[in-house]
């Protein structure tokens, strides 16, 4: 009884705190709205670009991994035939549970083993699975195991961290083009290429695609902003993310030489800093299993060998018939690679040396090994093809065709994904 009457009498009280409370907020908030530095980041133009095309590609593919996950299919036998039904619900598990489940996908594994138990600490044995894990360079895992012991969620967490990397380099890649000399339009198309690539999902689970994407931008930012400390440390990080994040050295080296016209030894000193992180991985696995390189080895060992890069076009071009295979979607990776080379070829004839060194490299190294599987993912984080794109796709209908084909595919690889065909997480 004492506990109502106080319910009752407590209400109109409460009702009245809430009444004064948004009495006193809704000033604040006018005050932050009309604050002169609020005021500039709403009118910052890269900033709301990125942001429209970061939610509109990011809902997409949510979207799909949601109503994928949650899509339950049935056979039903009509007398001689059987008949299969799809139904999606919403009620037999929870969406972050169904989501968790949904990106444990392929390599996501491997980070999430190494996040929560590290490298393995004994002399290096191929035939050992954890052995095989220096393949896997160690900053993404360190900063998911950051993310873990802040969120408890290292799935979801990491999944957040991903697509926050994705906005940044959205963000700073859309600075970049306009630091390029290029207009608005070739900056909103380039990040809108990028975000709805055919494979551009990988930069929503937690692997290693957005993060290597926001270092390699924000170290060409830097550098084309004479900000020579900051591109060889965010270099340094590249190259402790991947491998070839080492190819920032030459091609910001080149990007030195075209805006100077000559070696200025003082300025560029610290791009000396981008192998350090490739270095110290070494370093460490010298320390943890007695082979600098590990990762060469463990990288071999899933087929990754040296060979001449246009060996895997022949041998595609001996069976062209064989679109896709398990694990390898053949003329998706065929055709990314491709595209990767043909938009070399446009940055040479622009002169944009750096921006076409850096993509060169970054699709040859993948082609080196003699095989096409996930060089759709490797030709993902190359952003200069993305100019490239964005560049030639002057006319209307070209940008339209690009946006409907990069899209509809992107849909179904997406759905393939989340219904764990191997042909999409490879």
């Amino acid at each position: 009884m004492w506990t109502r009457l106080d319910i009752i009498t407590r209400e109109p009280h409460e009702t009245q705190n809430r009444a004064i409370r948004r009495t006193h907020l809704l000033p604040r908030l006018r005050k932050l709205l009309d604050n002169k530095s609020f005021i500039r980041l709403r009118q910052n133009q890269s900033l709301r670009d990125a942001l429209f095309v970061f939610v509109l590609t990011r809902s997409l593919i949510f979207i799909i991994f949601i109503c994928v996950g949650h899509l339950q299919v049935i056979t039903i036998v009509d007398g001689t035939t059987n008949v299969r039904d799809a139904f999606v619900r919403f009620d037999n598990a929870s969406i972050a549970r169904q989501l968790r489940k949904t990106m444990w996908r392929a390599d996501v594994a491997h980070y999430m083993v190494l996040t929560q138990e590290g490298y393995l600490h004994q002399p290096f044995d191929i035939e050992n699975h954890r052995s095989r894990q220096f393949a896997f360079f160690p900053l993404h895992p360190l900063l998911l195991w950051m993310v873990g012991h802040v969120t408890k969620d290292l799935m979801l967490g990491g999944a957040a961290l991903a697509n926050l990397f994705l906005f940044i380099g959205l963000f700073f890649l859309h600075k970049l083009t306009l630091a390029f000399g290029y207009d608005q339009q070739i900056a909103r198309r380039t990040i809108f290429y990028t975000a709805t690539f055919p494979v551009s999902y990988f930069f929503s689970v937690p692997l290693t695609e957005s993060l290597f994407l926001m270092l390699t931008v924000t170290s060409f930012y830097a550098a084309k902003k004479e900000n020579w400390w900051a591109a060889g440390a965010l270099g340094a990080f590249a190259s402790a993310a991947r491998v070839n994040g080492v190819i920032l050295l030459p091609a910001l080296l080149i990007l030195s030489w075209q805006m100077y016209r000559s070696l200025q030894i003082k300025k560029i000193l610290w791009l000396l800093l981008v192998p350090v992180g490739l270095w110290a991985f070494m370093f460490y696995s010298w320390w943890a299993c007695g082979d600098a390189l590990a990762f060469r080895t463990a990288v071999a060992h899933w087929g990754r060998k040296p060979d001449f890069f246009l060996s895997a076009f022949f041998k595609y071009l001996i069976h062209p018939h064989t679109i896709i295979e398990p694990w390898n979607f053949n003329l998706l990776n065929a055709g990314s690679a491709l595209l990767c080379l043909f938009c070399v070829y446009i940055l040479f004839r622009r002169r944009e040396w750096a921006l076409a060194a850096f993509a060169f490299m970054a699709i040859f190294l993948p082609l080196s090994s003699g095989i096409l599987q996930s060089l759709d993912r490797y030709a993902l984080i190359i952003f200069p093809m993305y100019l490239a794109l964005a560049i030639i796709a002057k006319s209307e209908r070209l940008d339209t065709t690009i946006r409907y084909v990069f899209i509809t595919i992107l849909a179904i690889m997406t759905a393939l994904f989340a219904a764990n065909y191997t042909i999409a997480v490879a």
